[in-house]
């Protein structure tokens, strides 16, 4: 079996105003692709209210580094209060949509996700071994780099947000809902 090393666990990032949606996951999904991960979208419904939409998303993204390490960062987002509303920035019109974000991030090191070291007790033992005294130093390289990797994803989605911080001062907004 597989197992699983969390190393990266419960980082938040909130943020309340004008945002982009389809930009924003069109930015999440374009780092992901340009580091090289798989993407595997766990969870995406919406659900409209009176007051708003609500909208909740769950990404799981992967890379094989090896044969024996992988690399998950889960990427968990929900957004509420939702409404969309029209803004003028520059002179041209704008449909942004105004509410809440919360994202939370969690990265786990994957090893042997292919069970291969699983078939018999003695193959179990020698990955113990192996995974001790051989890959330790590897699987820390690894560790500190999913590490940078789900830190880095986490500051180019709250740079998108904050892009918007400075649009909302810019330009007069009117509700279209």
């Amino acid at each position: 079996m597989a197992e699983k090393k969390i190393v990266y666990q419960d980082k938040f990032v909130s943020f309340e105003g004008l945002f982009n949606l389809k930009d924003l996951f069109r930015t999440v999904v374009n780092w992901f692709n340009e580091h090289g991960y798989d993407m595997f979208e766990n969870k995406n419904y919406e659900q409209v209210f009176e007051d708003g939409k609500k909208i909740v998303f769950e990404l799981i993204p992967y890379k094989k580094v090896t044969d024996y390490h992988k690399f998950e960062i889960r990427v968990f987002a929900v957004f509420e209060n939702l409404r969309e509303v029209e803004i003028e920035i520059g002179g041209v019109k704008q449909r942004l949509l105004k509410g809440r974000a919360d994202f939370t991030f969690d990265a786990t090191l994957v090893t042997d996700y292919e069970n291969r070291w699983e078939g018999r007790p003695s193959y179990f033992f020698f990955r113990a071994l192996i995974d001790k005294f051989v890959y330790k130093s590897y699987t820390e390289k690894y560790e500190s780099q999913l590490v940078r990797e789900a830190k880095e994803i986490q500051e180019e989605i709250k740079a998108y947000l904050n892009m918007f911080r400075y649009h909302a001062v810019e330009g007069g907004e009117k509700s279209v809902m």
